[in-house]
């Protein structure tokens, strides 16, 4: 008797299994999910086409710099008020950078972090210095080091390329940039 019990509690949980993953009454009884990543009937279990992720978002200094610390150390986080010596212009409107910082890695190697508020504002400067930022949607990063450069392949920024000798690999992504001449990439050097 005990048995019999155990199996009948046994086959309604199957059951109730079985009918949670049928539909979620969202997305019309069709089991697809409204996220894009469900399957289409008929593709033999592969993912239906969804648009590729855009480039990552962080909108604050803080969001910034817990994306580089999620890729590299991101230490002595300091707020840059004053220009570079190398880009002495980099401020406000020219550059469309709302806020701007540095930090520094585990080697010692800083890296710059840029909150863009105007990111065409931002590619255009860029090629006029040469380009080689790394961009996200509404952010920058630089480092001079490919050592640390190293450290964001793979991470969804896209390097902005606007010198015409550079060559990119086949195989990597290449997209147009806001300003024309130049090319967004993820082939990282």
């Amino acid at each position: 008797m005990r048995l019999r019990g155990m199996l009948v509690a046994s086959a309604a949980i199957v059951v109730m299994a079985a009918a949670g993953g049928c539909g979620d009454g969202e997305s019309g009884g069709s089991g697809a999910s409204n996220d894009g990543y469900g399957q289409s009937a008929g593709s033999g279990g592969r993912l239906m086409d969804a648009e590729p992720p855009g480039p990552p978002s962080a909108p604050t200094m803080a969001d910034i710099e817990t994306f580089v610390s999620r890729r590299t150390t991101c230490t002595g986080l300091e707020i840059r008020t004053e220009p570079d010596d190398d880009i002495p212009e980099e401020t406000g409107a020219t550059w469309g950078i709302k806020e701007r910082a540095t930090c520094f890695n585990v080697k010692g190697n800083y890296v710059r972090l840029m909150a863009v508020d105007d990111m065409r504002s931002f590619q255009t400067q860029a090629k006029r210095v040469g380009g080689g930022y790394l961009v996200g949607k509404d952010f920058a990063v630089d480092s001079h080091t490919s050592l640390t450069r190293d450290d964001f392949k793979d991470s969804g920024l896209l390097q902005l390329v606007c010198d015409p000798e550079t060559q990119i690999p086949s195989g990597y992504k290449k997209q147009k940039a806001l300003v024309e001449g130049c090319t967004l990439t993820d082939f990282i050097s």
